[in-house]
């Protein structure tokens, strides 16, 4: 029998110990004193008791063979030939070209049969008295004493020129813009894609934090937040703004580069450096996590990105603008012009608008 060390696990430190991380098998192992000693010796395929011969101690070498026979068990060590090992050949052979980072989120966020789920009765419940101990964080980023500035309520009339089939039909990424000012009002009308329908702060915002829009969320948690860098707006200096959704307005920021600039941060796509507005889409993970305190909630706040910017491409071709939905960013640069905190606020993408030419 040959065994070798798993290619889908990781590992790392957790309080002082060195934890394994089996993705495949959603299975965390603490590893006993020595054990490194183990993965290091079976990082090809070997007899399992070869691995005595890793010390000249026989007492210390037959605890390392007890303890490659307990990984063998867990499956840290894998037999060749086996079912798990011929799976993890196929997962390698798939996923190879996205590394072991990739493979290790969705395996490890993946539910398995005996995954328990509870219902929204229960679930409701269960937040209303966790909001009595611990209230959920707001579902707008506060504007804190920064001055907002107001932007026009949208006129419904452009909105409603082409029904809902045609806007489908129609709608097309374009990167190409023209060098007339991106209009306000049109602005306006885009943003409030992330705008709460229930604007009101206080009575209409339960005491779960839910919050409706014109895009779902899982959970109703719009981790979502919006920021506008206005390249080319009327009425606008260039630079960063916070979308505020409760005052339907724009905080300004700090933040102001040139188009170089701009073209670097948009991972070097010179069309991008034409544009008249930028809507950069951020995740705050504290809103998701509140309510739902598990790894798989990452994949959901993939999925609302995706809902707001395809509200927004259905919006921008009823208005007659260009737009294109681009995740080809450099994430640290974004954070820069923002102030935000990749920590607990993820950079995720953003919509590249513009005047047709």
């Amino acid at each position: 029998m040959l065994v070798r060390v798993s290619s889908c696990g990781t590992l790392y430190w957790s309080d002082g110990d060195v934890v394994w991380d089996d993705h495949l098998g959603h299975r965390q192992l603490k590893l006993a004193e020595g054990t490194e000693r183990v993965l290091r010796w079976f990082s090809s395929w070997r007899e399992p008791e070869s691995v005595h011969e890793a010390d000249e101690n026989p007492e210390i070498g037959e605890r390392l063979v007890r303890i490659a026979r307990a990984m063998i068990r867990y499956e840290v060590l894998v037999v060749k030939g086996s079912h798990r090992q011929r799976r993890e050949e196929e997962i390698l052979r798939d996923w190879g070209p996205w590394g072991t980072s990739a493979r290790a989120f969705h395996f490890g966020t993946r539910s398995l049969r005996e995954t328990e789920f509870t219902t929204s009765e229960t679930t409701a419940k269960t937040l209303l008295e966790k909001a009595k101990v611990s209230p959920p964080p707001s579902p707008v980023r506060p504007s804190g004493e920064r001055h907002t500035i107001a932007l026009p309520e949208p006129s419904p009339e452009p909105l409603n020129t082409i029904g809902l089939g045609d806007a489908l039909s129609r709608r097309r990424s374009v990167r190409e813009f023209g060098e007339e000012p991106l209009r306000l009002r049109d602005l306006s009308a885009l943003l409030t894609a992330a705008r709460p329908t229930r604007p009101e702060t206080h009575p209409d915002i339960p005491a779960t934090g839910n919050v409706f829009k014109t895009s779902p969320s899982g959970g109703a948690r719009h981790p979502t937040e919006v920021y506008v860098y206005a390249r080319n707006v009327e009425g606008l200096a260039r630079g960063a703004y916070h979308y505020d959704g409760f005052r339907h307005g724009l905080t300004p920021l700090d933040g102001k580069i040139d188009d170089d600039q701009l073209i670097a941060l948009a991972g070097d796509q010179q069309w991008t450096g034409n544009a008249g507005a930028l809507l950069i889409y951020t995740s705050v993970i504290e809103r998701n996590q509140w309510k739902y305190p598990v790894s798989r909630t990452y994949r959901v706040l993939l999925m609302d990105v995706g809902h707001l910017s395809q509200t927004v491409y259905l919006l921008a071709t009823a208005l007659g603008l260009n737009v294109t939905f681009t995740a080809a960013l450099r994430d640290e640069l974004v954070e820069d012009l923002l102030g935000c905190d990749p920590a607990n606020e993820l950079v995720l993408g953003m919509s590249v608008v513009g005047n047709r030419l």
